[in-house]
């Protein structure tokens, strides 16, 4: 029988317990191990007094092995893993108090092996099952046990034994050699359970830095300009359209004041504001705000009065929260810029507004017609203007996105903007272009009718890391699913073995 997931062996040794928790899993499997372990050697123990003649552990260590079966029963049924630990803890220790009592051990031979490494076993075992605050009340019981022994045995005590003295030896030394072995076992457990609690922390490291990595990627290569201000109104990422709009490199601003050109007045940037004071900003720009939502991000249609002598511009702030709900910082973006003369209506959107760009923007008319094409759509798609400018646009989008491309530019020619849309180009020799677009509609020279702005944000090569990183773990799940076969072939050659020898 194959060991799945969801196999009925699985389903034992877990408990039933389907914790997200990795570590809770594993618990609950070696909890389940030692009660195996502990009823068959109980029953072995169990028989050998019987037949040494030491019926009073014999009757104790059958007791004991029926109760490690209840253990097991009480984690399936009440799927409670500190309670059923306990229990099992309670039992060990008490079968061995009984042992120890009454089978010779407590004496100047017998107290140098048995009490002491098997109370070391009980200690660890606690500790790897209920974690250190159980582990500390379990260690306090069991000095408190071997105190009163000392006590006892300072005192003259006689403790009774069942042990005849030619078997004490080789039992008390086989007892010593086993509790050994378990503290070397347990040695192994706690190693294996910090080896894989660095490899997930390691793991956990590493997705996070990737997903940094990931996020300060997609922002940089945004079109538009956009800042993140940490909850001290420092500047923690400063992308290229910001670069590009101010002349200020990251080096220069990262870690300092928002530069002044983005600033609304004396109080600073929008971000700021926003941090410092929410409510504050609607009262003040409340015939500005075009849009606010529950989660407490603006957008404004305001002035900055310091931007290239002072130009309108459509800008978007929102808080940055961490689990709590807490201000850790804020994101702000600026948009839409329009001098004066957008204002009045002269001059609005020429064709020339874009070739500067440092991302491709081409324009779309209601033909599907291309109608600008600038630098950065040369240098990304491969295609000079002469070459596409009067064709449809549809001639060089990727066919499976082209019903999605042709419905976006009906939606926009009606009026509409919209954002973040993944598309793929087909560059010069056939040469795959993935694009994060943004597109909203522009008046035509004429006045007359509109035409689509597409500004585009080159994500090839993040497209091609997401579908490497795809790959790889697509080939990380088979090489684990032939291990797993693997070891469920070796358990079931393991188990086969088992039953001949009994079978023997």
């Amino acid at each position: 029988m194959n060991l799945k997931k969801n196999s009925a062996w699985h389903n034992f040794l877990t408990g039933g317990i389907e914790s997200a928790d990795s570590e809770t899993r594993a618990r609950a499997v070696v909890l389940n191990m030692f009660g195996l372990v502990f009823v068959v050697l109980a029953l072995l123990l169990g028989v050998f007094y019987f037949f040494v003649g030491a019926r009073l552990l014999f009757y104790v260590s059958v007791a004991a092995a029926l109760l490690g079966i209840g253990v097991v029963l009480l984690l399936r049924i009440s799927r409670n893993l500190m309670l059923s630990a306990n229990s099992a803890l309670f039992i060990l220790w008490s079968l061995l108090v009984v042992i120890r009592w009454h089978s010779g051990d407590l004496s100047a031979k017998g107290l140098v092996f048995l009490p002491w490494v098997w109370n070391a076993v009980v200690i660890l075992l606690a500790i790897f099952l209920t974690g250190y605050k159980w582990g500390s009340v379990w260690a306090c019981l069991v000095f408190m046990e071997s105190g009163v022994m000392v006590a006892l045995l300072r005192r003259g005590h006689e403790f009774s034994t069942h042990i005849p003295p030619n078997v004490a030896p080789v039992y008390f030394f086989g007892f010593y050699l086993a509790g050994l072995l378990a503290i070397l076992l347990f040695a192994f457990l706690f190693e294996k359970e910090r080896a894989e609690a660095l490899r997930r922390e390691r793991s956990r490291l590493e997705m996070l830095t990737d997903s940094r990595k990931y996020l300060e990627n997609i922002l940089d290569r945004l079109p538009v300009p956009t800042f993140v201000l940490d909850n001290r109104h420092r500047v923690v990422e400063w992308n290229r359209a910001c670069q590009e709009l101010t002349g200020v490199s990251p080096g220069e601003i990262i870690g300092k004041r928002v530069w002044d050109g983005f600033s609304l007045d004396d109080e600073g940037s929008m971000a700021d504001k926003l941090l410092d004071n929410p409510d504050v900003l609607y009262e003040k720009y409340s015939e500005s705000v075009v849009s606010m939502t529950d989660s407490g991000s603006f957008s404004v249609d305001t002035l900055l009065p310091r931007l290239k002598g002072g130009v309108r511009a459509g800008i978007k702030a929102a808080p940055i929260l961490d689990e709590n709900g807490e201000v850790k910082g804020a994101i702000q973006i600026i948009e839409e810029i329009r001098t004066s003369k957008t204002e009045t209506g002269s001059g609005a959107s020429s064709r020339g507004d874009h070739d500067d760009a440092p991302f491709p923007v081409f324009r779309v008319d209601g033909k599907g017609k291309i109608t600008a094409w600038n630098k950065a759509c040369e240098a990304s798609f491969g295609y000079p203007a002469e070459q596409v400018l009067g064709k449809n646009a549809l001639s060089f989008v990727a066919r499976a996105y082209r019903r999605d491309f042709r419905n976006t530019l009906l939606r926009v020619l009606k009026g509409e903007s919209l954002r973040s849309l993944e598309w793929k180009y087909i560059g010069a020799k056939g040469k795959a272009v993935y694009s994060l677009a943004k597109v909203y509609p522009a008046p035509l020279p004429s006045g007359k009718g509109r035409e689509c702005v597409i500004l585009n944000t080159d994500i090839t090569n993040l497209k091609l890391r997401l579908k490497k990183t795809a790959r790889r773990a697509l080939e990380s799940e088979e090489k684990f699913k032939k291990l797993k076969e693997n070891y469920d072939l070796l358990t079931k050659n393991i188990a086969t073995m088992i039953r001949k020898k009994k079978s023997s």
